[in-house]
């Protein structure tokens, strides 16, 4: 039995002997919490694989449509919060929220809406690997923090390093030491991070996504996503 079976064989031994409704949905809220604060997606694929046999889950969906839809959106930003607080960018974690409670509202059974909670804790497991701040100095996390929070801004590493108040050259040393990149190739990738979120809601053109992330014109725009992406905007989409 492997380390995932264990764990949610435990989940149900538990779960049989808890009365209490909340009792038991508390149980898998802190399962799923757990496998996301360890970073196990495998874990939570598992769990959602066998979903069906984990009896907290069946219990819920025996509930009303609006109690579920209720205690999804609960628990999902229950995990958003522990996410912030483990150093996820709570910008990051806001927009990822945001982005939960519409998929959750517009949910049309009680399956889907089970289905999505695994898959949603997935995406933030993916979100936390992706942009923690966990391992940095208050100095890195700081610099982090102030990029995410201007990514519409035409931003320098010495914009960054101004607006932290701490020397240049010293933050482009730690923040390439610790990150593993330097301060403006992660100011672009933040930013084409941003720019494939804006291309995937069908309401910007390439060229509006690139003068709202404040780059002089689409052609280099264009080339900085290739860089970063292997393709162009074009071909990142139409390979969707």
């Amino acid at each position: 039995m492997n380390d995932a079976q264990q764990i949610l064989k435990d989940l149900s031994i538990r779960s049989e002997y808890e009365e209490d409704y909340s009792e038991k949905s508390t149980t898998l809220k802190i399962f799923l919490e757990n496998a996301m604060l360890a970073g196990n997606i495998e874990i939570v694929r598992h769990a959602a694989s066998i979903a069906e046999q984990i009896k907290d889950l069946r219990l819920l969906i025996d509930e009303d449509i609006n109690i579920v839809r209720l205690y999804v959106a609960s628990t999902i930003a229950s995990f958003v919060e522990t996410s912030i607080k483990n150093g996820l960018p709570k910008d990051v974690a806001e927009a990822e929220k945001k982005k939960y409670f519409r998929r959750i509202a517009y949910c049309q059974s009680k399956k889907e809406m089970a289905d999505m909670h695994f898959q949603i804790v997935e995406e933030l497991i993916e979100a936390m690997n992706r942009y923690s701040m966990k391992a940095y100095s208050p100095i890195v996390k700081m610099a982090i923090e102030y990029i995410h929070n201007n990514k519409f801004k035409f931003l320098y590493a010495k914009d960054v390093s101004a607006a932290i108040k701490v020397n240049r050259s010293y933050l482009s040393k730690i923040f390439k030491d610790e990150v593993g990149q330097n301060i403006t190739d992660y100011i672009h990738k933040i930013k084409m991070d941003l720019a494939i979120e804006l291309m995937e809601s069908n309401i910007y053109k390439y060229n509006e996504i690139a003068e709202l992330l404040c780059y002089a014109n689409y052609s280099y725009f264009s080339r900085l996503f290739k860089r970063i992406h292997s393709k162009t905007p074009y071909e990142y989409m139409m390979d969707r």
